[in-house]
């Protein structure tokens, strides 16, 4: 009976700790800004986002993973310190994201769409880019983002962009 109560006793700790994923989560502030998405040829009205910020590696290492919920108008905007080709995972990301890989100019020179949740295949640009923007799954083709649509953020060059 003592054995039983012991055990009890244990299992009750443990269930009172912190998840692991929400300590994470908790552990790091992403600054939040508004971007726009302006369609080349102007063929539709600017997308806005309301962007969490990745600017250091801790934050690109964490990223959206845990994430249960990401809302339509929103996402994560990774910043990389200089051009190149940027590879990326969904190790311990719950959600299918649409990636929009972009240049130094703002740029999107690239779109990967629904990626596959907790896979630890690399996701690779094939130009060299500075930047990734992570949305849920499926809203490039419903905001109808292609390749040379340009996100206007303070980070990119726009006045050198098309």
């Amino acid at each position: 009976m003592r054995r039983y109560f012991l055990l009890f006793l244990v299992i009750l700790a443990a269930s009172c700790l912190p998840d692991k994923a929400e300590s994470q989560k908790a552990q790091i502030a992403f600054n939040r800004e508004k971007i726009q998405i302006i369609s080349q040829n102007q063929r539709r009205l600017p997308v806005e986002l309301m962007v969490e910020i990745a600017d250091t590696n801790q934050k690109r290492m964490h990223g959206l993973m845990y994430r249960t919920e990401l809302a339509d108008d929103a996402g994560m905007l990774f910043l990389f310190p200089s051009s190149r080709r940027i590879s990326m995972w969904m190790a311990n990301t719950v959600l299918s994201l649409d990636m929009l890989f972009i240049d130094e100019n703002g740029e999107i020179k690239e779109i990967i769409e629904n990626t596959v949740p907790f896979s630890h295949d690399e996701i690779r640009s094939q130009k060299s880019v500075v930047s990734v923007l992570e949305i849920k799954a499926g809203l490039s083709r419903h905001y109808d983002l292609r390749p040379g649509d340009v996100v206007a953020h303070s980070f990119f060059k726009l006045e050198n962009s098309k």
